[in-house]
């Protein structure tokens, strides 16, 4: 891409505010109406990126909602993502990506958008901002919120790039969040999150994968994570925000064709999460209607 008009900061060339400004517009556009976006091609620092994101979130905010938390990845032991900084990436969750469990979809509803199980809690405390301890982080958050979404990463292929992923918010379409199970910041409450188990099921209960997160990654570490890059970028957590930590290992192409594999033939992805209550399993639901 012709940088025209273009500043010099830390010795990396970056294109004129308006220009990127006006790209954002042009992302923002493509993917509120379902086409495929041209990547961001300028090379910058994270922290510039990051400012980005922020003017991007902004001109999203029209058309899918204020702020209501934030979202993160790149902290499982999987292999990593190409196009996620080494470190980990964090972007928004805003309210018009929220849907409550068991809302039903349509496969035209996203492009080449994919099922995946997720975990998240909710902030209870402002005192979060300023947590040392893993139990002080957990005495700043109230619940865990049962989470699955469908990201929809429409780029032109040959454009994408880890900024370009930071910039368009992890491209994330809907968010399917099921009922919070309150929590105490006890060392018995840390051992069941870090050690939970986790399965999706279909509609006829049928178990599809299941996993532990023991191994997997440890939540408070990456809210721990989350929370430090949010003061970086000069921002705090609130009460009522939603954190979601990434995924747990278990995702389905919705689309006939993806390089990731075959499409999900399912009318539910039934997200279950035991041993986090005593009467049975927290659970969120994505129905399809085919």
């Amino acid at each position: 891409m012709a940088l025209a008009a273009a500043t010099i900061t830390g010795g990396v060339i970056l294109a004129d505010d308006d220009k990127i400004r006006a790209e954002l517009v042009r992302m923002a556009d493509d993917f509120v109406n379902f086409r495929m976006m041209q990547g961001f091609q300028h090379d910058m620092p994270l922290a510039e990126a990051y400012r980005w994101q922020d003017e991007m979130v902004k001109i999203m905010e029209p058309a899918m909602g204020v702020v209501v938390g934030y979202k993160t990845g790149g902290h499982d032991p999987g292999p990593g993502f190409p196009t996620f900084p080494p470190e980990g990436i964090r972007a928004y969750i805003l309210s018009g990506m929220l849907r409550d469990g068991g809302t039903a979809i349509t496969v035209d509803e996203s492009v080449v958008g994919f099922l995946e199980a997720d975990f998240a809690f909710r902030v209870g405390d402002s005192s979060i901002n300023s947590a040392e301890t893993d139990l002080e982080i957990l005495a700043g958050l109230d619940a865990i919120v049962p989470f699955a979404e469908v990201p929809d990463p429409y780029y032109d292929p040959d454009t994408r790039t880890i900024n370009g992923t930071i910039v368009a918010n992890m491209s994330t379409r809907m968010s399917f969040t099921g009922e919070p199970v309150l929590i105490a910041a006890t060392d018995e409450w840390l051992e069941r999150i870090n050690t939970f188990e986790f399965a999706v099921l279909d509609e006829h209960d049928t178990v599809i994968e299941s996993g532990t997160m023991e191994g997997w990654y440890e939540p408070i570490t990456v809210v721990r994570w989350l929370r430090d890059q949010l003061k970086e970028s000069g921002k705090e957590l609130l009460p009522g925000q939603l954190l979601s930590l990434g995924n747990v290992g278990i995702i389905r192409q919705i689309h006939e064709g993806s390089p990731r594999g075959p499409a999900y033939q399912s009318n539910q992805f039934r997200l279950e999460y035991y041993g986090l209550k005593d009467d049975g399993p927290a659970t969120v639901a994505i129905n399809i209607n085919r």
